[in-house]
């Protein structure tokens, strides 16, 4: 008996290792409104916000200032695409080489990109492409694992919040 009670709970044992998965951790949306309302309060810049971008989940939001952006708060909103990719858009009045590095992951500058009539950079790392948006007064970064065309559209969506 005792023989046959082993074998069923070893039996048991290995159909659970064979067919149990570990589940993949849920995607945490966060509300991004009171760090646009001080956002918009405090930046001296109009802020831009992505808008009509179906699938896309908020996952981080923050006004605060950076290692690199001397000093000068950074918009940053984080995104997860409908495709499971991370896409951020950051908006600083920090113009910077030492900012920009930070906010591309340390991308190498590449071709320019005319997105409705402006002129971004584009910045490459192995895991990372970065569409750099410089200014006088505010720089705009669209960055992530995305693809180029669905940081492009990103950048397309931007609108005064």
């Amino acid at each position: 008996m005792v023989w046959s009670m082993g074998l069923v709970l070893a039996l048991i044992g290995l159909i659970l290792v064979v067919t149990l998965r570990p589940q993949p951790d849920a995607v945490k949306v966060v509300d991004p409104t009171q760090v646009l309302i001080a956002a918009r309060a405090l930046a001296p810049f109009p802020v831009l916000v992505p808008e009509g971008l179906d699938g896309y989940q908020v996952t981080s939001a923050r006004w605060q200032e950076t290692a690199k952006s001397g000093g000068d708060d950074v918009l940053h909103l984080g995104y997860v695409t409908p495709g499971a990719e991370y896409v951020q858009v950051s908006q600083s009045a920090a113009t910077t080489g030492e900012f920009i590095a930070e906010q591309t992951a340390g991308g190498i500058a590449s071709e320019q990109v005319r997105i409705d009539g402006a002129q971004w950079q584009l910045y490459e790392t192995a895991e990372r492409i970065s569409l750099v948006l410089p200014g006088a007064k505010v720089t705009t970064v669209v960055s992530g694992t995305a693809t180029q065309e669905e940081l492009e559209q990103v950048a397309r969506s931007l609108a005064p919040s």
